[in-house]
């Protein structure tokens, strides 16, 4: 197995989540990306250098994200058709984070930064994975390997852009193999991080005992680099190199895309009209996906309010807060832990009610799953949607009058 096979099955088809677990695995080291393409970083290597080594494409999420296998460790069941898109949990509560700076900087209550403060303050970690920015390129995504819980504050906030991340943990696996590590990260990511604990392999041993907390945002879709640098550009009319700050939900609920510029302008765009332009910027990957949550992490987390795309079209504004997902032992220490020591607030709360980000999700899955074009694995073998297809663009149309300016 070598790393033509990971090409041709999952490179190819376009099924590459950009996860960079392959980069992470890989026991020679010698697979990179190229902006969001894994490529072979040894000219010389070839398939015979390879050898049987097939953990490039064992702990890749792109084609299989082996949910039901993951599921069975995890909670030794797998998942009913009603739980098909939120998967297995044992309590969901409204949560939000008590710091004001951290409630503050969040997108919806920044509950998935208080447990990973928590995580440092309380349970023995002491690096966490987060995605961050690019410190050449301050408006491209970019893994932060954190080590004080404030530096949280400043990746308090969605990322709607895609970059490579999981590899960002190989210098600590290699140089500091004996640190605790939390993560937060989307489905793949999740998915990615299960499937290599799962492997017996040194990486696998490593992530096993050392990647002790996984957390989880809920995930319509991400998007390409040129997304937002397209927003930047021609919605912001800002070039490239003059930003020094990029945040996604900045500002009151829901937010804007906030941008600040070396002269120390800000400059706003509103969050629907980026939604509608980071549309036109995904992969087929995102587009084809069928995980809004992976269901594997500890905790994972939905904005609270149903439809935030709304929200930011007629500025109707409400209290921040996300809906809490507590799936393991892991995850609800954590959350008992930031709740006793004053991190996390958290109530009880039902799951009624439409979400737009998990709608779009599905009618974009159903459409792709009845295209016959390669998708991925969903977490329910052999399950498929059911439903009258919504196009996407209804679901996040413009306002009346303001099209597409």
């Amino acid at each position: 197995m070598t790393f033509q096979q990971l090409a041709q099955d999952v490179l190819e088809p376009g099924l590459c989540t950009v996860c960079g677990a392959c980069q992470l695995a890989c026991p020679a080291g010698v697979i990179g990306f190229d902006g969001l393409d894994p490529v072979l970083t040894a000219d010389s290597w070839t398939a015979t250098d390879c050898a049987d080594c097939s953990d490039c494409l064992d702990v890749c999420p792109g084609a299989d994200p082996g949910t039901p296998e993951s599921e069975e460790r995890l909670f030794g069941r797998t998942r009913t058709p009603d739980e098909r898109w939120v998967g297995v949990f044992s309590e969901v509560v409204a949560g939000h984070a008590v710091d004001a700076d951290v409630y503050e900087a969040s997108a919806s209550g920044g509950s998935l930064t208080a447990l990973l403060q928590t995580a440092m303050h309380r349970l023995d970690v002491s690096a966490v994975l987060s995605m961050g920015r690019d410190e050449k390129e301050p408006w491209r995504a970019a893994p932060a390997v954190l080590r004080d819980p404030a530096e949280l504050v400043e990746t308090a906030q969605s990322t709607y852009q895609l970059a490579p991340y999981l590899g960002a943990l190989r210098p600590l696996m290699l140089e500091e193999p004996e640190t605790r590590i939390a993560m937060s990260g989307v489905a793949c990511h999740i998915q990615a991080m299960r499937k290599l604990q799962a492997m017996d392999t040194e990486a696998g041993r490593w992530a096993r005992a050392r990647v002790v907390l996984l957390v989880e945002p809920a995930c319509s879709s991400s998007t390409r680099p040129e997304g937002t640098a397209d927003v930047i550009r021609e919605r912001a009319g800002v070039p490239l190199d003059s930003v020094v700050r990029l945040r996604y939900r900045e500002g009151a609920y829901p937010g804007d895309i906030a941008i600040r510029t070396d002269d120390g302008a800000d400059h706003r765009v509103e969050f629907w009209r980026a939604v509608r332009d980071f549309a036109g910027n995904k992969t087929h990957r995102c587009l084809s996906c069928g995980d809004w949550m992976s269901g594997l992490a500890d905790v994972s987390v939905s904005d609270g309010d149903p439809n935030i795309f709304a929200a930011s079209v007629t500025g109707a504004e409400q209290p921040k807060h996300g809906r809490v997902f507590i799936r393991t032992a892991a995850g609800a220490e954590a959350v008992a832990e930031a709740r006793e020591h004053g991190l996390l607030s958290h109530t009880p709360v039902d799951l009624a009610g439409l979400n737009l980000g998990l709608e779009r999700k599905r009618n974009r899955r159903a459409t792709y799953e009845r295209s016959g074009k390669p998708v991925p694995l969903g977490p329910i073998p052999g399950y498929q949607e059911e439903l009258e297809i919504v196009p996407d663009e209804k679901w996040i149309a413009a306002p009346e009058g303001e099209g597409d300016r």
